[in-house]
């Protein structure tokens, strides 16, 4: 079998250098498929952010919503488990950073480029998570650096946002109920999200740590019913329990 695979792709590779010539002799990776070339492989010096890659897949887009590779995978009903079409992994036992996988995203022009674009759906009313990020410590140290997310953002000039969260202007119908969510018992699950706090915030180099919009309140219980807010109307922090204004600062 290793003998056949091997004799297709050194078939195709003459092929392709009769066909293409002038890509004769380059190879940055073990197997490059590529678009418009027979048998689709191609022989591509290619540099630009790889380093001697195994597999290159190169595509020019030719359309609206073209997509070069697509993997898919059919569950029938009286199947179970959990099925992944696509998966990657990587073991370090040295000093080299592993990275499960690394996706990029560049634009020269007006439209927008996006690293990674995650969807998740459910048209049966079973839980659908968008995106799962699990930080895990197995090495039985408590102070060992593990983090569930971290955003790290750069460049020559200044971003915009480190997080945003919007909501869908084709489908505004799914608005979440809730921003921002540190569940715990209180909300059906039975552990505290954190263990020393909630929210920590270092230094501002503005020195302003929070900012809500006039008239918005911040609660103090669970329900709700407790809480404070700057009135605009009447230029106050106003304190209140169950809707009755119970102390007021004139600002």
């Amino acid at each position: 079998m290793k003998k056949l695979i091997a004799l297709s792709l050194l078939s195709g590779f003459l092929l392709g250098n009769v066909t293409y010539p002038n890509l004769t002799g380059y190879l940055s990776a073990d197997l490059i498929l590529g678009d418009n070339t027979f048998p689709a492989l191609r022989i591509w010096d290619f540099v630009d952010r790889l380093i001697n890659p195994h597999l290159f897949v190169s595509n020019t887009a030719r359309s609206e919503g073209d997509t070069p590779t697509y993997l898919y995978t059919y569950i029938p009903a009286d199947v179970s488990g959990t099925h992944t079409p696509l998966a990657a992994a990587v073991r370090s036992e040295g000093m080299a950073e592993a990275a499960g996988a690394f996706f990029y995203g560049e634009t020269e022009g007006p439209g927008p480029a996006f690293g990674g674009n995650s969807l998740a759906a459910t048209y049966s009313g079973a839980p659908a998570i968008g995106f799962e990020v699990n930080g895990l410590n197995f090495s039985g140290n408590p102070l060992a650096p593990v983090r569930g997310i971290d955003i790290v953002n750069g460049g020559n000039a200044a971003t915009q946002w480190a997080l945003g969260i919007e909501t869908s202007t084709d489908r505004p119908q799914g608005k979440p109920k809730v921003g921002i969510m540190l569940a715990g018992s209180a909300h059906g699950f039975p552990h505290a999200p954190a263990s020393e706090s909630g929210m920590v915030i270092d230094h501002i180099d503005s020195g302003e740590a929070i900012r809500i919009q006039a008239g918005d309140r911040i609660s103090f219980n669970n329900e709700g019913t407790i809480y404070m807010k700057y009135n605009p109307a009447t230029q106050q922090i106003e304190f209140y329990n169950q809707d009755e204004l119970k102390f007021a600062i004139p600002m």
